[in-house]
Order: C-alpha cells, then sequence, then structure tokens
C-alpha cells in the first residue's frame, strides 16, 4: 500500500471518528473521480460499538405500558409508530447496556431486549483504472458510456420494456441524499432523518447519495448518469444523527419501518453489521410481511462472513461482481447469498457538498453497497411493469433470470447469478401470467 493510499485510510478514520458521537467498545460531467469502499472492521479500528445510556426494548403484544412501568425505566421514543411495541429506553450512564438488556431479558412482559450499537458506513480507499467505454444513442447521459453495469446487466433490453413508474417508490435508508442534485431532486418524494426523528436528509458520508443514483437517477436528461428504475420516486431516509457518520441499530430499524409505513415497494440497505440486531431483523421481517422487497448489501469483508441483516432469511442478499463478471475481490460470499450485480467501480451522483467520500456531483466508488441499489433498481422496474406480482415473487423472477456464474447453479460466490435486467423483466412477465 503507498503512502498517498495510507493517509487517505487515515485521514478519513480521523474524520469519521471525530463526527461519532461518545461509544463504549462492545462487551464493555466532468471527468469521474474513483475510490473503493471497504467495510469498517475491527481491523480499522471502527467496529460496531455499544451507544450508552440506552436500550431497545421489545414488548409483547399488548405489554408495552404496564411493562414499562415493571422496568422502571424511562421511555424516550417509539421505534417506528408508537404501537409497534419496539421502545428505547433509558438507562443510568454508569450502567452498562449489554447486561440491562440480558435482565431485561428475563421478563415475561418483554419479546427481546437489546443494547443499542453503531453500524458504520464504509470508508473511502483507493481506485482502479480507467473504465472503459460504450457509445450508445439511448440513453444521452453523458457519462452513460463509462456505466459498464449497464452493458453488462443489459439495462437497455430492460427499458424497451418498462423505465419504471413515479407511484412505485424505492426507500433508499442510508446516509441521507443530496435533494438538490440535478441527476435526483425531480426523483425525491420525502426525506426523513430516522435518528433525529425530522425531515434532515443532508448526505455529510456521500454515500446514499450515491446508491440513490445507482438505484433512480434520472436518465436521458443530457446530464451526468443514468439510473436503473429511472422513473420511480425515491423516498430519502436518513439513518444517522445530524452530521455523524455512524447511524445507529435504533436509527435503522425506525428507518426500515419509516419506509415501509410511508409507501415504499422497494427499500434498499446498504449497510450490515457482523452482529445481528434483534430490532433491525424484526423490522426487515415485518416489511417484507408488509409485502416488501428488502434488498441489502452483502458486506465488503471478503470472505465467508455473515453480515446482518444480508443473512435474513427473505432479502435479496447481494455480492458485488466487476465488469470481467468475476466476484468482486472484497466481496462477502456464502450460502445466503442470492445474486452479484456490478459493483466495482460504479460511477453515480455525489453530493454537492462536502462529504466523507471527498467526492462531488458524480464519481466512481466500489462495494456491495452499490451493487445492492442496482438490484433495487430492477426490483423497482419489475413492480412497475407487474404491479400485481407479490414481493417473494420479483425475489423469484430476479433469482431465476439471472446470469449463471461460477459453478453450475446456485453457488456460494454469485448465488444463482448476476442479474440481468431485460430477463427479469421477462421472467417476471412469466410469473405474472401464471398467477392470473
Amino acid at each position: 500500500m503507498n503512502s498517498r493510499v495510507l493517509l487517505t485510510i487515515l485521514a478519513t478514520t480521523t474524520l469519521i471518528t471525530a463526527c461519532s458521537p461518545q461509544l463504549l467498545p462492545l462487551g464493555s460531467s466532468q471527468t469521474p473521480q474513483r475510490a473503493t469502499l471497504n467495510s469498517m472492521s475491527a481491523a480499522t479500528g471502527n467496529a460496531e460499538q455499544i451507544v450508552p445510556g440506552k436500550v431497545l426494548v421489545k414488548f409483547r403484544p399488548g405489554r408495552a405500558q404496564i411493562g414499562a412501568q415493571q422496568i422502571g425505566l424511562q421511555r424516550i421514543r417509539s421505534v417506528g409508530s408508537q404501537n409497534s411495541g419496539l421502545e428505547v429506553m433509558a438507562v443510568q450512564a454508569n450502567q452498562n447496556p449489554e447486561k440491562v438488556a440480558a435482565d431485561l431479558q428475563k421478563n415475561p412482559a418483554i419479546e427481546y431486549a437489546e443494547p443499542i450499537f453503531t453500524v458504520p458506513f464504509p470508508k473511502v480507499l483507493k481506485a482502479s483504472d480507467d473504465l472503459p467505454t460504450d457509445d450508445a444513442a439511448f440513453p444521452n447521459d453523458p457519462l452513460f458510456p463509462k456505466q459498464y453495469s449497464h452493458q453488462v446487466a443489459k439495462s437497455q433490453g430492460g427499458w424497451a420494456v418498462n423505465l419504471g413508474n413515479s407511484k412505485v417508490i424505492l426507500g433508499i435508508v442510508d446516509s441521507g441524499v443530496d435533494i438538490t442534485h440535478p441527476d435526483l431532486k425531480a426523483k425525491i418524494i420525502g426525506t426523513y432523518n430516522s435518528a433525529d426523528n425530522n425531515p434532515e436528509s443532508v448526505d455529510y458520508v456521500g454515500h446514499g447519495t450515491h446508491v440513490a443514483g445507482i438505484a433512480a437517477a434520472l436518465t436521458n436528461n443530457k446530464i451526468g448518469v443514468a439510473g436503473v428504475a429511472p422513473e420511480c420516486s425515491i423516498l430519502a431516509v436518513k439513518v444517522a444523527p445530524g452530521n455523524s457518520s455512524s447511524p445507529t441499530t435504533e436509527g435503522i430499524a425506525n428507518g426500515v419501518l419509516y419506509a415501509v409505513e410511508h409507501g415504499a415497494q422497494v427499500i434498499n440497505l446498504s449497510l450490515g453489521s457482523r452482529r445481528e440486531s434483534k430490532a433491525i431483523t424484526d423490522a426487515v421481517k415485518q416489511a417484507m410481511a408488509r409485502n416488501v422487497v428488502v434488498v441489502v448489501a452483502m458486506g465488503n469483508d471478503a470472505g465467508n462472513i455473515k453480515s446482518w441483516p444480508a443473512a435474513v432469511p427473505g432479502v435479496i442478499a447481494v455480492g458485488s461482481t466487476d465488469i470481467k463478471d468475476a466476484r468482486s475481490r472484497f466481496s462477502n460470499y456464502g450460502d445466503w447469498i442470492s445474486v452479484g450485480a456490478p459493483g466495482s467501480d460504479i460511477l453515480s451522483t455525489f453530493p454537492f457538498n462536502n462529504n466523507l467520500i471527498g467526492q462531488k456531483e458524480y464519481g466512481a466508488i466500489s462495494g456491495t453497497s452499490m451493487a445492492a441499489p442496482f438490484v433495487t433498481g430492477l426490483a423497482g422496474l419489475i413492480r412497475s411493469k407487474y404491479p400485481g406480482l407479490p414481493a417473494a415473487e420479483v425475489k423469484r423472477a430476479i433469482e431465476s433470470s439471472a446470469d449463471d456464474l461460477g459453478a453450475k447453479g446456485f453457488d456460494p460466490e454469485f448465488g444463482f447469478g448476476r442479474v440481468n435486467v431485460s430477463k427479469a423483466l421477462a421472467r417476471a412477465g412469466e410469473l405474472a401470467v401464471t398467477r392470473r
């Protein structure tokens, strides 16, 4: 690793640490810039960390009020609707949230209790070589020729069938979205900060704006890049408080539930943790029970390592592939993977404001965080063309139409294969016919 890359890592880590709340360790068309995303693991000093002073408590149905009185803790707020039963409860500063949660678990009125911990966004490292170009008559976005992902996954064939529908809402549950970006502003139908409980959505990290552009940037508008679902709408849900880069399980669970309650038909989660949060798992399961397609990044630890909520049964867990249809070197793999999608050197939108990734307007970065929104956009196209197709059948259409890579059939590196937009829409049409 050269000194320039090392400085980038150190500078980013220092800035992220400075922007984070006080935490307790666990157990106690310009030329685009390029970078690559790695997960923040313990090796980089940015592992999940417990937030002091509060815990998450899920009361059993009908037991929230009496249960709260029994445990003697003050309620801070509800996660999701007030009748969800999931509450943030205050604990004393000198109390260990892990121990408090373990003690609360013994109460028969409580379904589960757990400490709140951070799920850091990925950090930025050095990028790879120049991207190839491929001239195309449609769309006319100036950076489209460098978006190899659309070429590999046959987006143009899919767009000939459907470009999306503004009534189909994609919930981007992430670091926020730059709602002033010319490739995004017409797509935003709402914003919410699920950590601070207000409409603020400024993306101080840069991650969420990039994710949103991959899924649904305006297309054929002679500006920037093309999104997978050009005519679908975006609900921007920011899960980190203020200018922090450290979302917590509380904010993420609340963000998922908010997206469900506000009409998202597809939810993108380009985030994850090696430690499972029951609150996030519960929120994801509630979303799927409400007929929402949930798409989750597999993680960037380059190994057979489970990341949550990618490992929650029923989600579309997405690994990353590169321009050569190989597994990206950073991509996690395992038997819980659904499909792969292009995630290496992906061009998309960045905020116009200063952000931790350090790129503005447009740029290329890599990660399973970039692969997941490609599939989110594809799910949006399917739900636009075939609105009666249930979420489970949308997942089936995407998986059964993927281009097989690696070992024949399903395998833990690529799942069912790398997604194919054109074939997925055709397969969804077949499934829709059989339901009539």
